[in-house]
Order: structure tokens, then sequence, then C-alpha cells
């Protein structure tokens, strides 16, 4: 097996760009037009959080594997609960004086309706729900653990990830993973009259959202798993140019083209795993840069604030635009996305040089 490198700059390279396609995502809020070429730059950024998914789940398991790293799930919980709930107070407490202050009691209320789904799915602001996402697929990748421990065939892990990708498809096309909106899951459960009016029970809208989450994350578990797997592995550090140009290839037509051509369930994990191999390949071509380290670095801070810089500058557009926008535009909107980036790295930057602080609210 190939040594790994200490630091896999693709990777980092790859953390800054899908940081820009979370706020790409973003930038539009409250536009209701499509400016040319939007469309198109909307869906190649959809990369983003499969990418952030896949990446989490192969470092876990390449540090057990690869570098002989210890997995220890409380420290890695504590450092993805402690933000959450640092920032859900954030989110509530923000818009709680945002909607006192503009006089809009029912948006208050309906705020505070759910408390369910603020508490536990991300309901203070819709971007959160990633870090019970991630929390549910850190619990279950003990077990994954164990099964390779037991030595577990490649063949066998190839055949979990291609059963758990049948059920995600099976619960997307049914309507019944987790919609962010409602922070419901299992909806058609939920409003069968065989069952009753289950949605009032709250341990059992836990238990079946946390099981919609998990099903979301099994087939990248199973597939850092495959890709970590002691025959499989070092094929992804090979120095060859075949291999980066197949990897390339595959990432630009899947990111441009999948969810025309595959189930989206395959779609999703082809773009986050295309995206994560292509990084580690190009990692033998890249130097070290201490720009992308950075901000690579303050990407997860970035991901967690940005959306208070994206209401922040659209309430300066609204003063400097009365009764227009600025961001009529491709290039005013990433202009936009851009400017929000820059000031989320800029303020997580400055928070990570306070080591109290930046374990405090981004549990780094």
């Amino acid at each position: 097996m190939i040594k790994t490198k200490s630091r896999l700059t693709g990777i980092d390279l790859f953390r800054c760009l899908a940081i820009f396609g979370v706020i790409i995502l973003h930038s539009d809020q409250g536009i209701s037009f499509e400016s040319q070429g939007w469309p198109q730059i909307l869906e190649f950024s959809h990369f983003a959080v499969p990418f952030f998914l896949a990446t989490s789940f192969y470092l876990a398991f390449n540090k057990i594997y690869v570098t002989g790293g210890e997995y220890l799930l409380r420290p890695r919980l504590t450092r993805l609960l402690i933000p959450y709930l640092l920032w859900t107070g954030i989110y509530v407490s923000y818009k709680s004086f945002k909607y006192l202050i503009q006089h809009e009691p029912d948006n208050l209320n309906k705020l505070f309706h759910d408390p369910i789904g603020i508490i536990f799915f991300g309901g203070a602001a819709f971007h959160l729900y990633f870090l019970p996402l991630l929390i549910s697929g850190t619990l279950f990748i003990q077990l994954i653990i164990w099964l390779q421990n037991k030595k577990i065939s490649l063949k066998n892990l190839i055949l979990l990830c291609f059963i758990s990708l049948v059920l995600y498809q099976v619960i997307l096309q049914t309507g019944n993973s987790f919609d962010n909106r409602t922070a419901l899951a299992f909806q058609s459960l939920l409003s069968s009259p065989f069952f009753g009016n289950l949605e009032n029970n709250s341990l059992l809208r836990i238990l079946l959202v946390g099981l919609a989450l998990l099903i979301r994350c099994l087939p990248y578990i199973f597939m850092a798993a495959i890709i970590t797997h002691q025959n499989v592995n070092w094929q992804w550090q090979r120095n060859s140019s075949k291999y980066f140009m197949i990897i390339l290839v595959s990432f630009l037509i899947i990111n441009s083209f999948g969810r025309a051509l595959l189930p989206e369930s395959l779609s999703e994990l082809s773009r986050g795993y295309t995206a994560l191999l292509l990084a580690i390949v190009l990692s033998n071509y890249l130097p070290q840069n201490k720009i992308v380290k950075n901000l690579s670095f303050c990407s997860f801070g970035i991901y967690l604030i940005h959306l208070l810089f994206v209401e922040f500058f659209q309430i300066i557009e609204t003063r400097i635009y009365p009764g227009g926008l600025f961001r009529v535009s491709t290039p005013n909107l990433l202009l936009f996305a851009i400017i929000v980036l820059a000031t989320s790295w800029m303020t997580t930057d400055f928070i990570m040089k306070k080591k109290w602080l930046a374990k405090l609210i981004f549990g780094i």
C-alpha cells in the first residue's frame, strides 16, 4: 500500500470549492427570477454537501485503517453537538430579534411552533440539519469498524453499499426522506389513518427522522469503507494521469448531468465521491498552499456562520436598492457570493485565532 500524504492538499482545495458552492446555493434567497446561466451554476454547486459527507466519513476510516489512528466516538460527537446547540441558540436569537423589530408576530410564533424541530433537526436555520445528519452517520461508523475488524470481505461491503443505495432510493421516491422544511420523515406513515396522528408523538418523530438521516448516510459510510479497504485504497493514490483524467471526466459529467442520467440516490453519492476521489488524486500534483489550507480549515465555521452574512448583505441591498435588487444578473450573484465568502472567512479566521472561542463556537 502506498503511504498516504500527511495532508491531502486536493481535499483542502475541494473544501474551498465546496464551501463556496454552499454559499452560491444560498445567495439567491428572495429572488423569484432566473438569471442566464445561474441554474447551471446552481446545479454544479450541488456537489458541495455530498462532498462534505463523503470526506467526513472517508477521513474517519482513513485515520483508522491507513494511518493506524483510533476512532474515538465521544470527542467526535462533542465536536458536533456543542457547535450545533450553540448555533441553534444563535440563529433562534437572531430570528427572534429580527421578527420583533420588524413587527412580525406570525413569523415569531411560527419559529417557536416546533421546538422538536429546532432542538433536534436544525429547525433554527435550514443549513443546520447537516450536523444532525453527520451525528447520525458518526454513531453508525462504530458498527462498520466492528465489521472491518471481523475481516468483512470487499464483496460484502459492495453488496451492503448497493442495498443501502436501494433503501435510500426507495425513501426518496416514496417521499419518506427527511423534509428540511417540515423537519419530518416517513410522512406517508405519519399521515396513514392506520397509525393515527403519529406526528404528535415526539419520540416516534425523533426516531423516524433519525432513521431517515441514517439511511441517507449509509451509502456514504459503506463507500468510505470500500475505498479505504486494504485491497482498494492504494489505487486512488497512484500518481497516474490516466486515473486523474478518468475521475475528472466522471466528476464533470456526473455533476453536470447526473440527475438526468442516474437515480437520485446514485447521482448524489456519485457527486460526493467523484469529487473526493478527484481531490485525492489531485493531491499528488498540488503543493501545499497556506491560503488554501487556511480556507479549508475555516470551512466548517464558514458553513455555520455564512447565513448571517447572506441576510446582512440582503438588508444592505434593500437599503441601497429600494424596490430593486443588486442580484439581477449572474455576475452580480457571483459577486454577492464572493463577498459573503470573504466576510464569513475573515470572521471565522479571527475567531479561530482565539482557541478557547473556536473550540466553543466551532468545536475545533
